[in-house]
């Protein structure tokens, strides 16, 4: 009996041999050769080895490979469709994308299913897309995948994260069984805005099962609640903490003002990983208290713990604090020293940490090394230009900005503000201040008053600018009144000085610069008196003028 021929280059035998190949992959690397290997083959077509491709890629986080996989198929299957809109969904930048891919399921009528539905909600969710989330809600229901606890769930997160919590009980109440997730779902709904923390105590309580999950969301919530109290109490309570446990409890501590209680929590952490170094020393960078954040940073060095590029935006955010630059080009030194990756959110920190020491010129030079700078990035260059005299170049980066289709901000325009202060272009800082609130829908905050004030305060307007400081709906705030008050110093308006200096002195009564300034202004117009009385009061109150330090520039 003859033998059956084998033809080892029959299309199903490289079909086999590419898919043993995926199943024994173990790195990055090696996927990419068994990847070009099936292009080669011209089995970069075949279904089954797509959605493989597509799975392993996902798992090393590479969104962009995937749209490669899945672009390369002419007719993609239910399955491929569904892994890759798996995929899309677990990365922000591309959850667009998994809606994308789910409306060409529907238009192409492959039908989704329960695996389908989940993903293309959690899109709908990061991308906080309600319209959208409702339509996909509307063909669950119609199809009846709305009994499938992950989908259930999807919707109730989905809702809870678009801020609307009734509609997350509503979910959770039609549904016929409930699982853990289900229950966690919910508390996260309250937890990401720490609305009505006793209902959320109601599930909490009525809750047949609860994991570790469970016991921190509940502390997030009561830390977005501002009620650190309670959440120190369900810490207290836990009958097994993990990492992430301590972390928010930090974190909570952190974002309500209480630092060294968070202190006290990171020191007696059982373990600290990179991500509780992180934490701490961002808790202390944001809340002012730099030389404590680098403290921590130099002890966290001895420890062998290596920062990554999270670690070192706050660790350059605090040395940008100090004004050091000596300090400035050491933290730039060590990024490049250890290899951190300069991504567009790091170098977007050492242009704002090289502007505020006052390195202009390296500032400017770290901006252009972004390949595509964001409205963070043009902000800060804008703002570091335009508040060390630089006010023409940095319109002209404004306008740079506009071109390339980025759309400013609030922070934005309190650079384009100042950069039209210090350039005594008053006509212009009145047009992009109507442009702000005409064209991009920003309300006008306390710092852009200050920024105006000090704009007209400049150009000699003060009865224009005093009328800006008594317009502001948020009430006289002191940057906008000591803007008003040196500009009643340099034009000699010492009856408006003194009204002004009143309310300043109610805002800051300890600010030694209010009193030198009045005093100053007194003297300037010789009335040796008045001048006399305000440092009298200053020593009666026992304020002592700081030396070597200048209030205004």
């Amino acid at each position: 009996m003859q033998e059956p021929h084998y033809n080892k280059h029959h299309i199903n035998n490289k079909v086999d041999k590419a898919a043993t190949l995926l199943k024994t992959c173990t790195s990055l690397s090696h996927l990419k050769q068994i990847h070009a290997y099936i292009f080669r083959s011209f089995l970069h077509q075949n279904n089954s080895l797509a959605s493989t491709l597509v799975s392993l890629y996902t798992c090393f986080s590479l969104p962009h490979y995937t749209h490669f996989v899945f672009s390369s198929v002419s007719t993609p299957t239910l399955s491929l469709f569904n892994r890759t809109i798996r995929a899309y969904s677990k990365t922000p930048l591309f959850c667009i994308n998994a809606l994308y891919l789910y409306v060409q399921m529907v238009q192409n009528q492959i039908k989704p299913d329960n695996f389908t539905y989940p993903f293309a909600i959690n899109a709908c969710a990061t991308l906080g897309m309600l319209k959208q989330g409702i339509e996909v809600h509307g063909r669950v229901v119609r199809t009846g995948f709305v009994s499938y606890l992950p989908v259930s769930n999807a919707l109730i997160d989905m809702y809870g994260k678009c801020g609307l919590l009734d509609c997350s009980y509503r979910v959770f109440d039609e549904m016929s069984q409930r699982d853990v997730v289900s229950y966690n779902a919910l508390l996260g709904a309250h937890a990401r805005i720490g609305e009505d923390m006793r209902r959320a105590e109601t599930v909490f309580s009525g809750m047949p099962v609860r994991n570790v999950i469970s016991w921190n969301t509940m502390i997030v919530g009561y830390g977005n609640a501002k009620d650190m109290d309670s959440a120190r109490g369900i810490f207290d309570k836990m009958p097994e903490k993990n990492a992430v446990s301590w972390v928010t409890m930090l974190v909570g501590y952190m974002k309500n003002g209480f630092i060294d209680l968070a202190r006290v929590i990171f020191d007696s952490m059982p373990e600290r990983n990179l991500i509780s170094w992180t934490a701490m020393i961002t808790g202390y960078a944001q809340n002012g208290r730099p030389n404590e954040a680098l403290s921590l940073f130099r002890r966290m060095e001895t420890e062998r713990m290596r920062p990554d590029a999270f670690t070192m935006t706050s660790v350059i955010s605090a040395s940008g604090q100090l004004g050091s630059s000596e300090l400035a080009h050491w933290v730039e030194s060590y990024v490049d020293r250890e290899g951190i990756e300069r991504n567009v959110i790091v170098l977007t920190a050492l242009l704002g940490m090289q502007a505020k020491c006052g390195n202009i010129e390296e500032a400017y030079r770290l901006f252009e090394e972004i390949p595509r700078p964001d409205v963070c990035s043009y902000s800060a260059i804008i703002t570091g230009l335009a508040s060390h005299g630089h006010g023409l170049k940095a319109l002209n980066v404004f306008q740079r900005m506009r071109d390339e289709g980025v759309e400013p901000d609030y922070i934005t325009f309190v650079g384009v503000l100042t950069a039209c202060s210090h350039a005594g272009l008053v006509e212009d800082g009145l047009r992009f201040w109507e442009s702000m609130v005409k064209d991009y829908k920003i309300e006008p905050g306390a710092d852009h008053y200050a920024c105006l004030v000090d704009m007209l305060g400049r150009a000699g307007k003060l009865d224009e600018a005093h009328e800006m400081v008594k317009a502001m709906p948020m009430g006289p705030n002191a940057g906008a009144l000591g803007s008003l008050l040196a500009a009643c110093k340099t034009y000699g308006n010492v009856e408006m000085g003194e009204n002004v200096c009143k309310q300043l002195i109610k805002l800051e009564p300890k600010n030694t610069g209010n009193y030198v300034l009045l005093s100053n202004l007194y003297a300037s117009r010789e009335r040796w008196d008045e001048a006399k009385h305000v440092r009298e009061a200053m020593k009666n109150k026992r304020i002592d003028k700081l030396h070597g330090c200048s209030w205004i520039d």
